[in-house]
């Protein structure tokens, strides 16, 4: 399976890049302790270093918001995953533990600031497109009824399942899932050196608390 950018997103971000991981035969279960005790931990060093007036000015935040901009995709009504994140952690509201896998990519997500997209590989019928999509629907995880029209998202050919701000039930990660895809929404500040060694950690913990193999890893870039 590989992930292509299309035209309609590349035309307006000449440098966006998304990273991805395929991981295989893996045991999602609920939040170990040892996870809930590493994350309880990052959540406390973000508390430290980062508060409500200054998480706007982060350049990473910024960089993301920038890219969604660039999309018509506004950042204050469709937050980047990363930033609501985050946000969460600063108005000291608790984070939704859901299992070892989702947990892992959202931790992953507040760790680096980028938004993190974790998808059952099995539910998607084909190679992935990155393109604005056409009018329609689509229930997120969340059950509700969410717009496609115009705004980026991954697409197999069953249509959308997800995007940097919310995806779609009928991928979703749940303790039957056996193997994983695992998108990083790369803004054009982050390098392809970088955006490998974010992989390369997001990999091993995923496999550090979920089991199975990492199968894959690249790079999709513009014009793929």
């Amino acid at each position: 399976m590989q992930i292509i950018i299309h035209k309609s997103i590349s035309q307006v971000v000449p440098n966006c890049r998304l990273g991805y991981l395929l991981i295989n035969n893996v045991v999602v279960r609920g939040t170990p302790p040892a996870l809930s005790q590493e994350f309880g931990q990052l959540q406390q060093e973000v508390a430290k270093a980062y508060n409500m007036e200054v998480l706007p000015k982060l350049p990473r935040i910024l960089a993301v918001r920038n890219m969604y901009k660039k999309l018509d995709f506004d950042p204050s009504r469709y937050r980047p995953a990363s930033e609501a994140l985050v946000r969460r952690v600063l108005q000291k509201k608790d984070l939704y533990y859901v299992n070892s896998a989702v947990d892992v990519n959202n931790y992953c997500s507040i760790k680096y600031l980028l938004p993190f997209g974790l998808y059952d590989l099995d539910q998607i019928t084909s190679d992935v497109v990155y393109r604005r999509a056409d009018e329609g629907n689509y229930i997120n995880i969340a059950n509700n009824e969410v717009s496609t029209g115009n705004k980026p998202f991954l697409t197999d050919s069953l249509g959308v399942f997800g995007n940097p701000t919310s995806d779609s039930r009928r991928t979703a990660v749940t303790l039957t899932t056996r193997n994983l895809l695992a998108v990083i929404y790369a803004d054009e500040s982050v390098s392809v050196n970088e955006l490998n060694s974010i992989l390369d950690f997001a990999g091993a913990m995923f496999v550090c608390y979920n089991g199975g193999t990492v199968a894959g890893k690249n790079v999709a870039h513009t014009g793929e």
